[in-house]
C-alpha cells in the first residue's frame, strides 16, 4: 500500500520537529498506526497472551511494550481516538468472552449435577 502524500509531508514535519507522533493507519482494517519515525504502534490481542500496546521498529525489528497512556501520547491528538477505540474494542471483546466462559462453565456444572 502506498503512503498518501499528506502522510509523507506530516511524517517529515514531525520528524524535523523531533516529535514522535502518529501519521497514518495501515490497511483497510487498520491494525497498526505508523509513527513519524517509521515505527509502528499496534495492539497485541488477547489470543497472543497479555493484551498490550506494542511499538515495533521496522528498521531493526525491535519491539517494546507501552502502556495505554503512553500509546495515547505517542499517537498524538490526531490519532489518540484510534488508540482509545482499539483499546475499548479489545476490552469489550474480553468481557464478551468472559461472559461466554461463565455461561459454558455453568452449563457444564449443570450437566455434571444432572448426570448424578
Amino acid at each position: 500500500m502506498e503512503k498518501p502524500m499528506d502522510a509523507i509531508a506530516t511524517r517529515d514535519s514531525y520528524t524535523d520537529a523531533g516529535q514522535l507522533r502518529g501519521v497514518w493507519t495501515r490497511g483497510s482494517d487498520p491494525k497498526e498506526l505508523v509513527l513519524s519515525d517509521g515505527s509502528r504502534l499496534s495492539l497485541q490481542h488477547a489470543e497472543q497472551g497479555q493484551v498490550i500496546w506494542r511499538r515495533t521498529d521496522s528498521a531493526d525489528g525491535g519491539d517494546q511494550a507501552v502502556s495505554v497512556g503512553r500509546a495515547l501520547d505517542i499517537a498524538g491528538e490526531e490519532f489518540s481516538g484510534y488508540v482509545a477505540v482499539r483499546t475499548r474494542a479489545e476490552a469489550g471483546w474480553l468481557r464478551a468472552i468472559a461472559d461466554w466462559c461463565g455461561t459454558e462453565a455453568d452449563r457444564l456444572e449443570g450437566e455434571l449435577a444432572g448426570s448424578r
